[in-house]
């Protein structure tokens, strides 16, 4: 009694909740996540706010508007209305509860409201890739270390659009099925929540069905190849996985649209050639060089450290890696769902290599005090909303809309596809645009192949303009349309700005 007193004397609350929640809430682990977040916020505000990633995407903007119009009717979108070549085209707000997030962020705080749903949803993706990793290595330095490697790389993909939360989806969906093999049999009923939110926000529900499909499959077979494992499981076990799976497949239905959005990603492989052939994120990794070389080097890295016995890794784990790997080579837009997939495998690899965290070797003081500096120098330099405003400004055509507008320019405008989505959310209702980034659409009323025949000068393009009864042309002021109209004696440039160009139709001859 007197030594428990004693010990009671020198540490009052250390054994008290409060204390080690502190100390679990400071840890050093904690704060590696923090200095992630921080790494975060830096990239995706390079250069100030010229290299803000919120403005590198163009689609961003019809997603709010799609979410500011389900706000306002209480409806949800059944054909297109924001164009006037594709209107009337069969169209479903397809990602709508993101979009409605993303339409309830710009309601809150306007373009701040904005960029802190961005921060949020790259930086909770990116910390629940550091939690998997930490947890299937068991070693949190390995996990950061890892983790900030591959941030650079990374941030390419942090654009405000929905799906951002379908990355966020995928993880938990890995993170609870690494917890049910750790013995946790309850991790999987978070599950049919998850794919219901999935359903309706992002098409990436199918790589959450193929990480299930795996995991039962495997559940079957019981061996060991090298590095590769697999471990049968119980009957009860193997019947509460079905039935979670059932249950999954079941919430894909439960949307305004019926079962009709579990359908899309069919749709876009099979049957949106233009689309999967000329836009961008669609092209293969070998698009884009340097990130190839980096999808190429940590694939590579997984493999010698599988053949180098660092670290044993089950059927399901690398089952799902060839199938990321090989839709991450197919689509340059699935390079993402390689990172997450590889990266944990990586941390284990690495794990062997650093020393793991020492809880006795802590200073959740010294972790608190350099938390809260992260924390003010991210509050400090967040941008305001004219620092915000003036970098929309340097990527889409803002005083170039507010001339289309003032000056009463008359008839339709055809755009620019990376223009269209901010031109549609800034004109409303006002004026309809040509063309924006919901290419399945255009696609289906054959926009999108007018659209291309038009820019690319194959010497249709005036006709097609005719076609559309086009009285203005609102594009990039460098491209090679633009250079086309300049020497047209039908046309006369109005308007230029470090963004757009603006062509009239000459008026004797409409």
């Amino acid at each position: 009694m007197q030594e428990a007193s004693a010990i009671s004397t020198r540490h009052p609350v250390e054994r008290g909740v409060p204390f080690s929640l502190l100390r679990r809430l400071f840890s050093f682990p904690v704060f590696l996540g923090a200095l992630l977040i921080a790494g975060i916020f830096l990239g995706t505000h390079l250069e100030g706010t010229r290299g803000d990633t919120l403005f590198s995407e163009g689609d961003t903007w019809w997603h709010i508007r799609a979410g500011e119009e389900i706000l306002r009717t209480h409806a949800w979108p059944h054909t297109e209305t924001y164009s006037f070549s594709a209107a009337g085209t069969e169209w479903m707000a397809y990602e709508w509860l993101g979009e409605v997030a993303m339409a309830l962020a710009y309601r809150a705080g306007g373009l701040v409201g904005l960029k802190l749903l961005s921060l949020t949803l790259s930086g909770g993706m990116f910390l629940l890739l550091y939690v998997y990793a930490a947890r299937r290595s068991g070693n949190s330095k390995a996990a950061f270390v890892i983790c900030a490697a591959v941030l650079p790389v990374a941030a390419v993909f942090w654009t405000l659009r929905p799906q951002l939360l379908g990355y966020i989806l995928f993880l938990v969906t890995l993170i609870c099925l690494g917890e049910f093999r750790r013995g946790r049999p309850g991790a999987l009923w978070f599950l049919p929540p998850v794919f219901l939110v999935w359903a309706n926000t992002h098409g990436t529900f199918v790589f959450g069905l193929a990480a299930l499909g795996l995991a039962w499959f495997s559940s079957h077979l019981e061996f060991q190849r090298g590095a590769i494992v697999s471990v049968r499981r119980g009957d009860s076990e193997t019947r509460r996985f079905a039935t979670v799976t059932l249950l999954c497949v079941l919430a894909l239905g439960v949307t305004p649209y019926g079962t009709r959005l579990a359908t899309v990603p069919l749709e876009m492989a099979f049957l949106q050639p233009t689309n999967i052939a000329n836009i961008q994120e669609w092209m293969p990794l070998t698009a884009e060089r340097f990130l190839c070389v980096v999808v190429l080097a940590l694939l590579l890295a997984v493999l010698l450290s599988l053949a180098a016995h660092r670290q044993t890794c089950r059927l399901e784990d690398v089952a799902l890696l060839v199938l990321v790997s090989f839709f991450a080579f197919l689509h340059l837009r699935f390079a993402v769902l390689f990172l997450l997939v590889a990266v944990p495998l990586l941390a284990g690899a690495l794990g062997g290599w650093i020393p793991a965290y020492d809880a006795k070797k802590d200073r959740p003081l010294l972790n608190a005090a350099l938390m809260l500096l992260l924390l003010f120098g991210m509050v400090r330099y967040f941008p305001t909303e004219a620092q915000l405003a003036a970098a929309r400004a340097e990527h889409f055509p803002v005083a170039a809309a507010e001339y289309i507008e003032s000056h009463s320019v008359a008839g339709p405008v055809f755009n620019d596809y990376h223009f269209g989505g901010y031109l549609g959310w800034a004109w409303g209702s006002s004026r309809r645009v040509f063309i924006d980034g919901r290419a399945d659409v255009f696609e289906r009323s054959g926009t999108l192949d007018d659209y291309l025949l038009i820019t690319r000068l194959d010497g249709r393009s005036l006709r097609l303009l005719d076609k559309y009864d086009i009285q203005a042309c609102l594009i990039h002021r460098e491209s090679p349309l633009a250079t086309f109209l300049s020497a047209d004696a039908g046309w006369q440039h109005v308007y230029s700005d470090e963004v757009s160009a603006i062509y009239e139709r000459r008026k004797e001859r409409r």
